[in-house]
């Protein structure tokens, strides 16, 4: 007994000792704190064979105390990261401003080498997990931190430059990252005017059993040719990514399979070299991408997307006369036909994953390249084209920052493993990736102040636009909006566009300029704007799939544009931005020649607002606001008025010649909707 006393006794002044201790060097390390000293972290990457410094290597830390509650296969992500210099050295400065700081777990986070751990824990990936640092990794004791060294092996083969020929004996640049054991293996090739240097991220893949080719397309990097944007990449006179494809399937690290990924032009050129159907192209995920160049990224609705054109052509210096080929082909002609999958799609036979968002330029474009492969392609691709439509912007895909907005977690995607699944699936034959992943998955938008609303959550199904019912909402005097057609026989309500004074672009689909669901009050105070607003909504209004407006208009002009924008009001008098489209009175689907315009003549218009998946609120109202333009997003309409003059434009709200907008409405929806969580569920 006396024995057991004296070893709790012991055991007690033992713990007493060690926090006196404890305590001692915290306030030693709060002294030196005070002193202005804070805590830094430093040291060294070098390449484990030669000793040689390793510039441009990443390397971030994550707090001990951090990892606390992670499952052990969960993986950790940094919360500060830093590269190396040409030096191989890295430093960071730890704040007392951002809490206690504690132990530091240091790794590096490279795409081509063993990432390790400090001291010396070799893990797989990227990043590593939890199970993976528990077995010898060690943490960085913050008051005391030693000069940390990493000694790094490649962990994949890598061959820069390789020269690609194409058909007329241009030479296309491209680096080759492989696995570390020798073999033949599926490919994943990447194509791109942004330099393939930039691609390097996407060495990973080598660690999952791919060959990865990162090409720099004709006239870009290193490549050889002129500098043109995708004149090259489809099934004309050159097949840039047909003869890409093929020579990889010759070559001695391949075991014949090729698939392609990426996003914005990256995805352009993806559903440009469908069209050339190479035999070895076996599947494609396309993000964020064109289907269309004419319809989707230069003339939506037979108007210059003026901003757009102009800041990506300028910003990535291609030749001067890209924009003269753009400009000088307005009408949709045969140089825009080489650009559209839609005129190739019968040749199309590979499985697809096509991801975009609703507020990215390219939305309706993804969702046309989904339409057409599951309608018209080939039996391969009709059965395996997949489409995953999320709330982002062009530049935040995967984010929850939408614009002005901040989404609820779940809109924050990590599709990254979905992505790996459906590579294995189609050119391993791993997995089981066509059975388990839905069809459709896209995001359902909603009222983001009220924890109650419904929306704000995936909705999954086996196709893309749903079943809705169409509702019509017209357009009256008055500012009226509603399922009632207006009283008076006939009536016409105007505006009035001014080239001299533009109504503004604000948020909406944009990729130059900001984007995203913007409040649209600043626009729809101008005189030169017209709103129409539904009473209050009785009941949650689900609208999923594509929304038009059919106008009745009139000008006293030579011609007219008419924007159309639709926004949500909340209760506070907020109005955020829906959709947005603009028309043209002298240009008419399928935009091949222009129509006369005559002064004082009634024209029918139907603008495309796009697809869209939103329920609006209960105690929200809609709104749709007409004007002459949207600028600098498209460009200004210089045939409506040749002397720079104001003109009036007319649109017709009387019943026997109504103007309206028809929207999609998806009642089932709403069942779909998950419980809402309560404020109480949530904290914990």
């Amino acid at each position: 007994m006396r024995s057991i006393a004296r070893h709790r006794w012991w055991l007690a002044l033992s713990t007493f000792a060690k926090w006196t201790v404890l305590s001692i060097l915290a306030l030693a390390l709060s002294c030196q704190y005070a002193a202005g000293q804070e805590p830094r972290i430093q040291g060294k990457v070098l390449d484990a064979k030669s000793g040689q410094p390793l510039p441009h290597i990443q390397v971030s830390i994550a707090r001990w105390e951090n990892l606390r509650g992670l499952q052990p296969d969960a993986t950790i992500k940094p919360e500060k990261s830093t590269l190396t210099d040409n030096f191989g050295q890295f430093s960071f400065h730890l704040s007392r401003n951002q809490g206690p700081i504690g132990r530091i777990l240091v790794f590096t986070a490279d795409e081509l080498y063993e990432n390790q751990a400090y001291p010396s824990t070799t893990f797989n990936g990227r990043f590593p997990t939890l199970r993976e640092i528990q077995r010898d990794a060690s943490a960085v004791n913050a008051a005391s931190a030693p000069e940390v060294t990493f000694l790094l092996d490649l962990a994949v083969r890598i061959e820069d430059p390789v020269m690609v020929p194409m058909r007329d004996g241009t030479e296309l640049a491209a680096t080759i990252y492989l696995p570390k054991e020798k073999g033949k293996y599926p490919t994943i090739l990447l194509r791109t005017p942004y330099g393939r240097k930039s691609l390097r991220e996407y060495a990973w893949l080598a660690r999952e059993g791919y060959a990865v080719v990162a090409q720099d397309v004709r006239g870009r990097g290193d490549s050889g040719g002129d500098n043109l944007p995708f004149v090259a990449d489809g099934w004309g006179k050159l097949q840039d990514g047909y003869d890409t494809v093929e020579w990889i399937a010759q070559q001695g690290f391949s075991d014949g399979k090729v698939g392609t990924a990426g996003g914005s032009a990256l995805g352009i050129v993806q559903n440009l070299m469908a069209g050339a159907a190479p035999p070895h192209l076996k599947a494609q995920i396309i993000v964020v991408a064109a289907t269309s160049i004419y319809g989707d990224a230069a003339y939506p609705g037979g108007i210059l997307r003026k901003s757009q054109v102009q800041a990506w052509t300028k910003k990535n210096k291609f030749a001067p006369e890209t924009q003269e080929v753009v400009h000088g082909h307005p009408l949709y002609d045969d140089y825009w036909k080489q650009l559209d999958l839609a005129q190739r799609i019968e040749v199309v036979d590979v499985p697809a994953l096509y991801i975009g968002g609703w507020y990215d330029t390219f939305a309706e474009g993804t969702i046309e390249g989904y339409l057409l492969r599951r309608s018209k392609a080939g039996p391969k691709a009709r059965g395996n084209t997949f489409l995953v439509m999320g709330p982002w912007t062009h530049s935040g895909v995967f984010s929850d920052r939408v614009g002005e907005l901040q989404f609820p977690p779940p809109a924050k995607r990590d599709l990254l493993p979905e992505m790996l699944a459906f590579a294995d699936y189609y050119l391993k034959g791993e997995g089981d990736f066509a059975e388990k992943c839905p069809p459709v998955q896209y995001y359902v938008m909603g009222d983001l102040t009220d924890p109650q609303a419904p929306g704000n959550f995936w909705a999954l199904a086996k196709e893309f636009p749903p079943p809705a019912e169409k509702a019509v909402l017209f357009i009256g005097s008055e500012g009226a909006f509603s399922a009632e057609l207006p009283p008076d026989a006939e009536h016409f309500v105007g505006f009035t566009f001014d080239p001299a004074d533009p109504v503004p672009t604000t948020g909406g689909r944009n990729l130059s300029i900001p984007a995203g669901p913007a409040d649209q009050r600043p626009v729809e105070e101008r005189q030169d704007v017209i709103v129409f607003t539904t009473d209050t909504v009785k009941q949650p209004l689900p609208i999923v799939g594509l929304v038009k407006a059919i106008l009745k208009v009139r000008t006293n002009g030579k011609d007219a544009d008419v924007s159309v924008r639709l926004t949500d009001v909340y209760p506070d008098g907020t109005s955020f931005l829906l959709l947005d489209a603009s028309g043209r009175l002298s240009m008419r689907p399928p935009y091949t020649k222009k129509t006369p315009v005559s002064s004082g003549v009634v024209y029918p218009l139907e603008v495309k607002l796009g697809h869209i998946a939103y329920i609006v609120n209960a105690g929200h109202r809609l709104r749709l606001a007409l004007a002459g333009s949207n600028y600098p997003r498209f460009a200004l309409n210089a045939e409506a008025s040749p002397d720079g003059e104001p003109v009036k434009i007319q649109v017709s709200v009387g019943r026997e010649n109504p103007s309206y907008l028809e929207l999609p409405v998806y009642q089932e929806l709403l069942k779909a909707q998950p419980t809402p969580r309560s404020s109480t569920d949530e904290q914990k």
